[in-house]
């Protein structure tokens, strides 16, 4: 197995970090809330990440997802919808648009063959880290929350990677996902939010069924947000290109992130990109997760790790 080596470049008056063995290449910006901007098969030549035209314009605390360049891997932490903390003595906090690390610079760290990235909270005396790191053609990324406090800490961490995709590509999931609920739906294409639907034939609009399991042209003029309902058996899922042979798999323990969603944004909102994203609470309010009992905690004094692992093949 090859050594990983690690980089320092520049983009855009922004420090890149980027790391690269024989099979892979992978780029980060650590000022830009940590943010994967490339993860390239070296031997294929695809990059897996989506990139967008929009300059990489300062970001700052509190500031809409959309304000940014909507593009790249960011981490969703500690929510992805906007609400309040639902712990005391913090329930008079609120979090911002998805969450609050994406938008903040994280302090890095080279260690050998691998790179650390830290970032603190700032509603919640937290502190959050990822270790990035390449073994042959997977890329490994090792997350950690650690709570200081004497009181207990509830997240929701999700996935976000905005990926390079096109028309045809099969998505693929354990066969005991079966149902969805609906966190949105641009014209109610696949029902209300809250709603449930079928997966991988979902009912569609005006009775039309719709597979989810094969993605859509651009010109689709579509874009929704789906959980799969059941808690997970097994964290496994993959996204193949049947026309080139590409694909990319997501692994992860599901005791560690039960919970499953797919962004797919089908020329609806300008972009053409769809997101896999693991999460280890239930929908996008960690608030709401809360209530519900969906969502991990990290205990007085403790800290919780879980790792996620991404093939690419």
């Amino acid at each position: 197995m090859s050594r990983t080596l690690w980089s320092i470049a520049e983009e855009q008056g922004y420090t890149v970090l980027q790391g690269e063995n024989d099979l892979l290449l992978v780029r980060l910006v650590p000022e830009r809330g940590g943010k994967v901007i490339s993860l390239i098969n070296k031997r294929s030549g695809k990059d897996w990440i989506h990139r967008t035209e929009r300059p990489w314009t300062a970001l700052h605390y509190g500031m809409n997802w959309e304000e940014g360049d909507q593009g790249g891997w960011d981490e969703m932490f500690p929510t992805i919808e906007a609400c309040a903390c639902p712990d005391e003595p913090w329930q008079e906090r609120s979090y911002p648009d998805h969450g609050e690390v994406w938008c903040i610079p994280w302090t890095y760290a080279i260690e050998g063959e691998s790179l650390r990235l830290i970032v603190e909270g700032r509603q919640v005396p937290y502190r959050f880290s990822k270790k990035v790191s390449l073994a042959g053609s997977e890329l490994l990324l090792d997350y950690e929350v650690v709570n200081p406090t004497t009181h207990a800490f509830s997240y929701l961490w999700a996935a976000h990677p905005l990926l390079n995709i096109r028309a045809g590509m099969k998505l693929n999931v354990s066969p005991s996902l079966s149902e969805i609920e609906i966190a949105y739906s641009q014209d109610e294409r696949l029902g209300r939010m809250r709603d449930t639907n079928t997966f991988p034939i979902a009912s569609g609009r005006d009775g039309v069924a719709v597979d989810l399991s094969v993605l859509e042209d651009k010109d689709k003029n579509a874009a929704e947000k789906y959980y799969f309902t059941a808690p997970l058996q097994e964290g496994d899922v993959q996204l193949t290109d049947p026309s080139s042979g590409d694909s990319m798999r997501f692994r992860f323990s599901p005791e560690d992130v039960p919970y499953l969603a797919m962004w797919a944004n089908y020329g609806g909102y300008g972009d053409y990109t769809f997101a896999v994203e693991p999460a280890t609470g239930y929908m996008d309010s960690v608030y709401r997760a809360h209530e519900l009992g969906k969502t991990k905690q990290a205990q007085p004094g403790s800290t919780n790790a879980w790792t996620l692992r991404v093939e690419i093949s």
